[in-house]
């Protein structure tokens, strides 16, 4: 008989396996919200984390900025248009607070990744996740 944790392994394993991009983004973007949230806090304890999740949530970023302005991505032009301003506005945003504006904080950040989260899973922009 399989054991609990072993089990719960495999399920983990298949369900990755099968998980849909929309489903792996979606998952992706809770995660580093997360990551936002808590490292920004914890900031003065370990800033290195704090670093490691805006850069982490940059690279979402930067990837998704060159999908939409791929030629071969399927995706309407102005919903391209749209994801490839909010990549440059987090990046602007984010390598403004790594270089040391004090005066920033990840909240718009993790509001641009909470609206795209609200996309993904089809619910109203203005609704909380």
């Amino acid at each position: 008989m399989m054991n609990a944790g072993l089990a719960g392994n495999a399920y983990k394993s298949t369900s990755n396996a099968t998980a849909t991009p929309r489903g792996v983004e979606y998952q992706t973007l809770v995660r580093l919200n997360g990551d936002l949230g808590v490292t920004e806090k914890k900031k003065r304890e370990d800033y290195p984390a704090y670093i490691r999740a805006l850069s982490n949530n940059l690279k979402f970023w930067t990837i998704v900025g060159a999908d939409a302005a791929s030629d071969t991505s399927p995706l309407p032009a102005q919903l391209r248009a749209q994801l490839f301003y909010l990549y440059e506005y987090t990046q602007d945003h984010t390598l403004k607070i790594i270089r040391g504006d004090k005066t920033l904080t990840v909240d718009p950040l993790v509001e641009v990744n909470k609206n795209i989260l609200n996309g993904l899973r089809g619910a109203p922009a203005e609704q909380e996740t």
